[in-house]
C-alpha cells in the first residue's frame, strides 16, 4: 500500500514540474495559466512551493557596510524595505543604489 502512495505521488510530482516548467516559459501570470488549462490556483501555488523549494539553494552576497556613529543614525531613520513580505533591508543614508539593486535581485529570485 506504501509502495502506491509513492508511486502516486512521484508521478503527481513529475506531472506538475512539467506544468510548473510550462507555466514559467508561457510567460502568463499563475492565475491565466491555470483558467487557461483548467487547473485549480491553489494547486499551481502548493506543487510551486514544494518543488521550486527542493531546488533552492542558499547564497551569500557581499554587501559592503560602513560604520555609522550613533549620533548620525539617531539623526536620521534609516529606509526599511519589505521585500516580498519575506525580506526586510533596513538602508541607511548614503547607501549605494548599484550594491541596493543587486541584493534585491538575489532576494527577488528566492
Amino acid at each position: 500500500m506504501k509502495e502506491n502512495r509513492a508511486v502516486g505521488y512521484a508521478e503527481k510530482r513529475r506531472l506538475w514540474q512539467i506544468r510548473l516548467d510550462e507555466w514559467k516559459k508561457s510567460g502568463l501570470t499563475q492565475v491565466e495559466y491555470c483558467r487557461r488549462n483548467n487547473l485549480r490556483v491553489n494547486g499551481l501555488l502548493y506543487w510551486k512551493k514544494r518543488l521550486l523549494a527542493k531546488g533552492c539553494v542558499a547564497a551569500l552576497v557581499e554587501v559592503p557596510t560602513e560604520i555609522v556613529s550613533r549620533s548620525a543614525s539617531v539623526q536620521k531613520s534609516p529606509l526599511c524595505l519589505l521585500i516580498d513580505g519575506r525580506f526586510r533591508v533596513e538602508i541607511a543614508p548614503g547607501f549605494d543604489a548599484d550594491t541596493l539593486e543587486r541584493l534585491i535581485g538575489v532576494l527577488d529570485r528566492r
